[in-house]
């Protein structure tokens, strides 16, 4: 059985403060290792952003790992 290419992280309400904004978690794409956050601020939909897996908390990436 293949590894997902796409892994759905929503359910995992998974969190983390960047640049003063709150960032939740989307999903995990494993071919080129890239999270796909949304952020907010001060309950406001601000941004989709794109970051490597790399640079998640070191808290975050036991749980989704």
């Amino acid at each position: 059985m293949a590894k997902a290419k796409y892994i759905d992280l929503k359910p995992k309400k998974l969190e983390f403060m960047r640049n003063d904004m709150l960032c939740k978690i989307q999903s995990l794409k494993t071919s080129n290792m890239t999270v796909e956050i949304r952020c907010y601020k001060k309950n406001k939909f601000m941004q989709i952003d794109t970051v490597p897996f790399a640079q998640l908390p070191k808290e975050l990436k036991k749980i989704i790992n």
